[in-house]
């Protein structure tokens, strides 16, 4: 009997204020249609019948001798721990069942094949906890002793919602491969289409669990665009929502996260096609499965190679490194290896706006992805393929980055890694006459009466440039109240308006008059120091005139 091997990805959802996954070159054998020549693809066919709806009604799991006796370990586990008991889940046995039949010796998975085989057999959670056995597949109590030690740390992780087994003959001896699942949930829904006709809409009726609040939707189109969508919230944690398809033809990959005490998570993520039929095989290419990174620092620079490369495939600037934001993202790396505890939020340093703020990194904007995963391109690729990771690394709002990676324990050849990656933004220079007019711009788009007058202009000019040099508004008026006195006589009323920020698309015509009803408008522009936003603020005054009758 060989050595149990345990296989994971965890992602923690985006944060603006996160998978973990394991990956090899597979070595193909048995069962399931797998073909591979040298060192060309790996096509992965499974024979089953692939669900038509993801979460379907619940069908109960064969009785075999090793399912009935593995489902017995984890009854006995989980009272023994004072913990739900998982439901055996026919969906999951298939799952493993399947990857039974093409796990390499090695024990490890590739997270594609995983998440393949669990949407095709109509699972939207995120991957399980998977234990890999090798060995004698006809002694069920002998498999049973490997599993056993292992239970009661995945039920302790939240892995209560459902368990599933599969095996395969592997070998001339009989011998073979055991996968076995544990899978938690936070989410229920009715039955999801896999594939919906062209002009269509996918309806999502969810309910989350009582320890998760403020649901959220994205979804990742064909084009590579992701879009937040709207939700009709309902009572006790229900909400739908509705992805229409429109002209769209082909994937649409869904998202559903939610927060709790430890940050936004990940509850769901699966595929649906529009005018389009889900694939019956997954192909993964050997070549790309990264050999291991032989230090921390190796990992988090091909990190950043990947997600610079995914950022000007989209036509974005590249991310600039940031060795102070390097410095939170390995502390929060660190402390996720030392608690195995995959969350945005620590009881110790807080969020990663608190962890920003304590480094006195000055910054507007503070995204972060987290995650744990034994494959830096298989990370990347799991991370890229969650919308709201995705979002997180295509933001066009952030201009830096710094990527914690830390090692953790060894399995199979292959280190696990804990990673941060956490985004900030440093406003460039800016040309002042360009910010002007596409300030001017927005105002007239919302008041086209609005008239631009050069002296309320030089005057907002002084005005913003004290205040970005450090000075307080109220000193700077003060200084120059007399003179702007002396040539405002036109005018029966003066007002003035202050923003700062760190990117002049997020302002808003509407929001810059802030209900003003003036005739005349002057605008300065600067850039300088922010309590907040750091130093490359970009600060807009507006001096508002009425005029005299």
């Amino acid at each position: 009997m060989r050595r149990l091997v345990i296989t994971m990805f965890v992602l923690g959802a985006c944060s603006a204020t996160g998978p973990q996954f394991i990956g090899a070159q597979p070595s193909w054998r048995g069962g399931a249609t797998a073909t591979a020549q040298g060192g060309a693809p790996v096509t992965f066919a499974p024979a089953s019948e692939p669900a038509m709806h993801y979460n379907e009604p619940l069908q109960a799991a064969p009785h075999t001798a090793l399912g009935d006796a593995v489902t017995a370990a984890v009854k006995a586990a989980a009272a023994h721990a004072g913990m739900p008991v998982p439901v055996a889940d026919a969906r999951l046995f298939r799952v493993c069942a399947e990857l039974a039949e093409v796990v390499p010796e090695e024990g490890i998975v590739a997270y594609t094949l995983v998440e393949f085989a669990l949407q095709r057999n109509g699972i939207i959670e995120p991957s399980p906890h998977l234990l890999v056995v090798w060995g004698d597949i006809g002694s069920p109590a002998v498999i049973v002793e490997q599993l056993s030690p292992r239970l009661a740390e995945i039920l302790g992780d939240g892995a209560t919602a459902r368990l599933g087994v599969g095996a395969a003959r592997r070998k001339p001896d009989g011998s073979g491969a055991v996968v076995f699942a544990l899978q938690g949930s936070g989410i229920s829904t009715s039955p999801i289409p896999r594939a919906v006709a062209a002009g269509s809409s996918i309806a999502i009726d969810a309910v989350v669990d009582p320890r998760y609040r403020d649901p959220e939707v994205f979804v990742t189109h064909e084009d590579g665009g992701t879009q937040r969508l709207a939700l009709k919230q309902g009572g006790a944690g229900s909400f739908t929502s509705q992805v229409p398809c429109g002209a769209r033809k082909g994937r649409q990959q869904i998202e559903i996260t939610a927060s709790d005490a430890a940050g936004s998570t990940v509850l769901a993520n699966f595929p649906v096609w529009c005018a389009a039929e889900p694939p019956q095989a997954v192909t993964v290419d050997p070549g790309h499965d990264d050999p291991p990174a032989a230090t921390p620092e190796d990992a988090e620079r091909h990190l950043l190679a990947n997600l610079n490369r995914d950022r000007a495939a989209a036509g974005l600037p590249v991310l600039a490194w940031d060795d102070r934001v390097a410095g939170v993202a390995r502390g929060h790396s660190e402390e996720m290896r030392r608690t195995h505890n995959v969350a945005h939020i620590s009881p110790a340093t807080g969020s990663a706006a608190d962890r920003v703020r304590v480094a006195k990194i000055k910054t507007g904007v503070v995204l972060e992805n987290v995650a744990r995963a034994y494959g830096v391109n298989e990370a990347h690729d799991g991370l890229m393929n969650s919308p709201g990771h995705r979002a997180n690394i295509l933001s066009p709002e952030v201009t830096h980055i710094g990527i914690g990676v830390t090692f953790g324990d060894e399995v199979s050849g292959r280190r696990e890694m804990f990673i941060t990656q956490v985004f900030t933004r440093v406003p460039p220079k800016i040309d002042r006459a360009g910010a002007i007019e596409a300030v001017w711009h927005k105002l007239a788009a919302t008041r086209s009466t609005l008239v631009v007058q050069p002296t309320l202009s030089e005057f907002a000019q002084k005005l913003v440039d004290a205040v970005a040099a450090g000075e307080t508004f109220d000193v700077a008026y003060q200084r120059i109240k007399h003179q702007l006195e002396k040539v405002t006589w036109s005018y029966h009323r003066l007002a003035s308006v202050i923003n700062a920020t760190a990117n002049l698309d997020t302002l808003d015509g509407a929001g810059l008059l802030g209900g003003s009803a003036s005739d005349d408008v002057g605008i300065g522009i600067a850039q300088g120091p922010h309590p907040e936003l750091g130093d490359n603020a970009i600060w807009v005054v507006l001096l508002f005139g009425d005029r005299r009758p």
